[in-house]
């Protein structure tokens, strides 16, 4: 027997290592601390089967986060320097400093756990020492100060804010829209604020036939020495977030004439995609936004039709050469978006006057598909056209996504009656074959 050892230390040497079984992640809670100074400090706690981890959502944030790492016992302390991550630049999509307040996703306070699958709860609770205000995008939970979503929504998870804030909840139909101005130098009172957005959220509103989501949060960020709105942005996890830049400067007419918050408010009522279909998300915003301001009386029939026909040929070289799924700039994206939509609302109103492609986006979002839900490109697309009765988005992306087709979209215009003189002015023909069509289209439902 003695003889056989080395025979046996052999074969167990040379048998595979056992395969590493990876933990699996029951739950998480974070518990953040706003302080004043700009930090968040945040104790978070995994209930786990093995030892588990913690990463940074984004690589920017490595540098302004101390303690990341690993967790034997699912267990982290670590924090977040919000004031040297707002000191890289000006970007709401990191961390900004306006005054005596704060605005961040709050993807730049929450590590990631990992191993990262779906459908791992997580509850948040934040909270900041008086006199400081705090004002949280994310789904309530039932407990005070706590908000909950899917670890992997970490990434994509909307904005917080505090510090010095005024705030107000805006019942739009029912729906909550939490409005939080930051500190800030605005010469429009948050009075006059809160109409325009109440004003921007019905017209929305009046397009889907409620408002796309029960609650919502919207952050106007101050930006000095400007006159107009500057940038919107919407995160939608898990609940939406808009962010507005507004200049300090701008009047009332700057706001009301402003397309931004429109469209910004407009994507709650559809899905997002992933790694797909961004032409169709901000082609329908691109569309649709000038039509719902036309139906809320915020801007004119011409107007519309103008900035159409200028603006659309921008995205005549994604729909016809290399495909709307390729395009990588805004107009391609955007503008070359907004012709598909055109493209197929015309298609369904020539079927049946009064039943244009929102009838299938109002479908969609009736069936769960807002902003804060995930669908693939082809779902989104099917459930539309179901509703629409017949194929009508799908064989334009057929013929338009993944690869370019000819298309007329001059003599589109022309048909809809909508063209320009000797002297470069728009004219509206009601003789044209479409006029009605065109009509329709800015109709109220």
């Amino acid at each position: 027997m003695t003889r056989l050892w080395p025979v046996v230390l052999a074969l167990v040497a040379c048998r595979p290592p056992a395969p590493h079984r990876a933990s699996t992640i029951r739950d998480c809670s974070y518990d953040v601390e706003l302080l004043p100074q700009g930090r968040a400090h945040v104790q978070a706690t995994c209930r786990a089967d093995g030892p588990i981890s913690f990463r940074v959502a984004h690589r920017y944030l490595k540098n302004s986060v101390s303690g990341a790492g690993r967790a034997p016992h699912g267990k982290l302390t670590y924090d977040v320097d919000l004031a040297q991550l707002a000191g890289q630049g000006h970007d709401f999509d990191r961390a900004l400093r306006v005054g005596d307040s704060f605005v961040a996703p709050m993807s730049s306070v929450l590590l990631v756990p990992e191993p990262l699958s779906t459908e791992i709860p997580v509850q948040v609770r934040v909270r900041a020492a008086p006199p400081a205000a705090v004002s949280v995008g994310l789904t309530r939970d039932s407990a005070a100060d706590t908000y909950r979503l899917f670890a992997h929504e970490i990434p994509v998870a909307t904005y917080f804010a505090f510090g010095k804030l005024e705030q107000r909840t805006l019942d739009v139909a029912g729906a909550r829209l939490e409005l939080t101005r930051l500190d800030g130098a605005l010469d429009q009172p948050f009075d006059e604020v809160s109409r325009w957005v109440e004003t921007s959220a019905r017209a929305v509103r009046d397009f889907y036939g409620a408002f796309p989501v029960p609650r919502a949060q919207v952050s106007i960020i101050p930006v000095p020495r400007r006159d107009a709105v500057v940038f919107g942005k919407v995160l939608p996890e898990s609940s939406p977030g808009v962010a507005l830049l507004i200049g300090e400067h701008a009047p009332a007419r700057a706001l009301y004439t402003d397309w931004i918050l429109v469209h910004e408010l407009f994507h709650l009522g559809f899905p997002s995609f992933f790694e797909e279909g961004k032409w169709l998300d901000e082609g329908l915003a691109t569309y649709y936004e000038p039509v719902i301001r036309v139906r809320a009386g915020l801007y004119s029939e011409r107007e519309l039709w103008d900035e159409l026909l200028s603006s659309m040929p921008q995205g005549a070289e994604a729909f016809t050469q290399s495909g709307l799924e390729h395009a990588t700039d805004f107009r391609g994206i955007y503008w070359g978006g907004a012709i598909a939509c055109l493209v197929a609302d015309v298609s369904a109103r020539k079927r049946q006057l009064n039943r244009g492609l929102e009838v299938g986006l109002r479908a969609l979002r009736e069936a769960g598909g807002n902003a804060c839900e995930v669908w693939s490109l082809s779902e989104a697309i099917g459930a539309i056209d179901h509703a629409l009765g017949a194929p009508t988005l799908a064989p334009i992306a057929a013929a338009h996504a993944q690869r370019g087709s000819a298309f007329d979209l001059a003599g589109l215009f022309a048909d809809l009656g909508v063209s320009r003189d000797a002297q470069g002015n728009l004219q509206l023909s009601d003789r044209a074959p479409l006029a009605e069509v065109r009509r329709a289209i800015t109709a109220k439902p």
